[in-house]
C-alpha cells in the first residue's frame, strides 16, 4: 500500500514537472514580458528537483550519498553561525518586502528597491560561489557558479 502511494505521488510529480515544462515553453513564446516569465522557470526547477529527489529516495539512495553539499558531512564551529546569519538575513528581507508593500511608498520606487536587492543578492551569490570554486574545484560547484552567473546577468537586465 505504501509503495502504491509513493508511485502515485511520483507519477503526479512527474506530471506536474511536465506541465510546468509546457507552461515554461508557452511563457517563452507568448511575447509578453511579465513576472511569470521569471517565475515559471523557478517553479519548473523546484518541481523537477522535487521529482528527482523523490525518485532517488524511492531507489533507496540516502541523501548523504547523492547530496552536493559539503556542509552535511561534519559540523564545524562556524557553520551554525553562518547558517543563523543567513536565516536572519532572509527573514529581514521578507519582513522588509512586507513593510514596503504595506507602507505608502510609490510602486515605482518599490520596484526599483526590489530590483536593486535582487542585483545585490545575485552578485553576492556569484562572488560566494566563485570563492568556493577557487578553494575546491568540483564539477557541481562549477555548475552552481554558472547558474549564479546567469542569475546575475539576468538581474542586470532588469535594470
Amino acid at each position: 500500500m505504501v509503495t502504491l502511494a509513493r508511485n502515485i505521488s511520483l507519477s503526479l510529480k512527474l506530471l506536474l514537472s511536465f506541465l510546468f515544462g509546457v507552461l515554461l515553453l508557452a511563457e517563452s513564446i507568448d511575447g509578453v514580458n511579465d513576472v511569470s516569465d521569471w517565475a515559471v522557470p523557478f517553479f519548473f526547477i523546484l518541481m523537477f528537483n522535487d521529482f528527482v529527489v523523490h525518485s532517488q529516495v524511492m531507489k533507496g539512495k540516502t541523501p548523504l550519498k547523492w547530496t552536493l553539499s559539503e556542509r552535511i558531512k561534519g559540523p564545524s564551529d562556524k557553520v551554525p553561525l553562518k547558517k543563523m546569519l543567513m536565516n536572519v538575513f532572509i527573514v529581514l528581507m521578507l519582513l522588509g518586502s512586507f513593510a514596503l508593500e504595506l507602507s505608502g511608498v510609490d510602486a515605482g520606487v518599490r520596484e526599483e528597491i526590489f530590483k536593486g536587492g535582487f542585483v545585490l543578492w545575485s552578485l553576492f551569490f556569484l562572488v560566494s560561489n566563485i570563492y568556493h570554486l577557487r578553494s575546491s574545484f568540483k564539477l557541481s560547484r562549477l555548475v552552481v557558479t554558472n547558474i549564479a552567473f546567469f542569475l546575475f546577468v539576468g538581474s542586470l537586465t532588469l535594470i
